[in-house]
């Protein structure tokens, strides 16, 4: 760019801006090897697979004389150098060389979509050798890593706008005076006013926080965070910015270079093999181990983790099955042993035994019995009374033991218990004349399911 200088040996320009085209040639970042241009770019190198990108001087959205002089970044011819070292097989990294002071608001935020978007097609990383400062920090943070030199200045997140406004008469004597139609008037909004620094203001702070919000998304960091470490609009050194979690750490061009070159010859090892050879070779598991450790490490843990879930969903599955067998064949039973026990005249005890679960055939018969018991308390009580009323009888002991000796053992239940409700008066005063009772009693006592406690007298048991 000094050749631009010695075009003309008086200039008509801002001493800073000419001071900057001194300095055209100090931009770049500091360089040990040759790299040669990329095909079909306008500014990106390459060395070695690393295609090294540009984002140097003032930020404008497209290429005009500004940014020729200026020896800036356009956003247009950013966006298809990208591309094309994206796309071109020999590159196989994407470096940015970031030193920028910034540039236009508008624009940055869909380059550096553009670039988070294209994350895991090619390592893409930023090397920030003197200045990443607003819109061209927007840029490096959307790449996977930011790398800087100790030197480096890195930050001034946030938006700024100049607005001027004419105090007095230009030179000729004319003063302008806009004048804004009724249904717009925020389009020329007067900083002199309190309504039109807040109309400023919010545009500022619209624009911002879009700023911030995709720097915390490309970052991986909290939107509060970017607010309180990035430096709140200022600038941090290099080592501050990698302690605050601006940068990823700290580096040379050289060592960066170098690192994405090892990165790409990693990669390479592990594609070595093309499908023709894959296709032939035959990979046993001591090859993998041997060539490939840490993918024989991952493919165990992989394996290894999916033997012991399948192995827990299946005794899973089995445990339940089994749990709802056991389950249905107990409760089978347990109504089997209701139905057994239940007796003409107790449905209602039947069918509320039926829904509880803990409800077993013996309690359901000893509810039976003490129900019967209850009802047949009444009848034994009105027995004793009657029977004190009655005369005398001497039993025919000889003829009562000829007719209890006529039951037959082998006999059903209910004949038997007829015979010997026939054959004993005490027996039907004790039930008070309810066979029915009895014979509720007396199957009870044959399946074991009554106990008598004591016996009183001949007319009263405790069952």
């Amino acid at each position: 760019m000094h050749e631009l200088l010695q075009i003309a040996k008086y200039w008509a320009i801002e001493p800073d801006i000419l001071k900057s085209l001194c300095r055209m040639d100090e931009i770049k970042s500091l360089s040990f090897q040759s790299e040669r241009r990329l095909s079909n770019t306008r500014s990106v190198m390459i060395r070695d697979g690393t295609a090294v990108i540009p984002l140097h001087g003032p930020i404008t959205a497209r290429s005009d004389l500004f940014t020729f002089f200026l020896d800036g970044t356009s956003l247009s011819d950013l966006a298809k150098d990208f591309q094309t070292a994206l796309d071109d097989d020999q590159v196989k990294a994407i470096l940015f060389d970031v030193d920028s002071p910034g540039g236009v608001a508008l624009g940055p935020s869909e380059m550096a979509d553009a670039i988070f978007k294209a994350r895991g097609k090619k390592p893409i990383w930023s090397y920030v050798g003197r200045n990443c400062s607003s819109a061209a920090y927007w840029i490096a943070s959307a790449t996977e890593k930011i790398i800087a030199n100790p030197s480096a200045l890195l930050g001034s997140i946030g938006v700024v706008t100049t607005i001027p406004v004419q105090e007095q008469p230009d030179s000729e004597g004319y003063k302008n005076i806009e004048i804004v139609s009724s249904n717009a008037k925020q389009k020329r909004p007067d900083p002199r006013t309190e309504e039109g620094m807040a109309e400023i203001k919010r545009e500022l702070n619209d624009l911002e926080a879009q700023f911030i919000e995709a720097i915390a998304k490309y970052r991986n960091v909290s939107v509060n965070a970017v607010k309180n470490d990035f430096g709140q609009g200022g600038v941090l050194i290099g080592k501050n910015a990698v302690a605050s979690g601006m940068a990823d750490s700290l580096g040379s061009y050289e060592e960066v270079i170098a690192e994405l070159n090892q990165k790409i010859s990693t990669n390479k090892q592990i594609n070595f093999m093309s499908k023709e050879t894959i296709e032939r070779s035959v990979i046993t598991a001591d090859f993998i181990k041997s060539e490939f450790p840490d993918v024989a490490e991952k493919l165990a843990k992989e394996n290894s983790d999916k033997i012991r879930s399948e192995t827990k969903d299946t005794a899973f599955a089995e445990g339940r099955k089994a749990g709802i067998f056991e389950g249905a064949e107990s409760e089978r039973k347990r109504i089997l042993a209701i139905e057994e026990a239940s007796l003409p005249g107790h449905e209602d005890l039947v069918a509320k035994a039926k829904q509880d679960a803990d409800m077993t055939g013996e309690k359901l018969a000893l509810q039976i019995v003490a129900r019967e018991k209850q009802r047949g308390t009444k009848y034994v009580e009105q027995a004793a009374a009657a029977e004190k009323e009655l005369p005398k009888v001497t039993p025919n002991f000889e003829s009562t033991s000829l007719e209890k000796g006529k039951i037959d053992k082998d006999a059903p239940l209910e004949e038997r218990a007829k015979t010997e409700w026939q054959n004993d008066t005490k027996l039907r005063l004790e039930f008070g004349d309810d066979f029915d009772a009895y014979l509720a009693f007396k199957k009870a006592s044959e399946t074991n399911q009554v106990k008598i406690l004591s016996t009183r007298s001949a007319t009263k048991n405790n069952f």
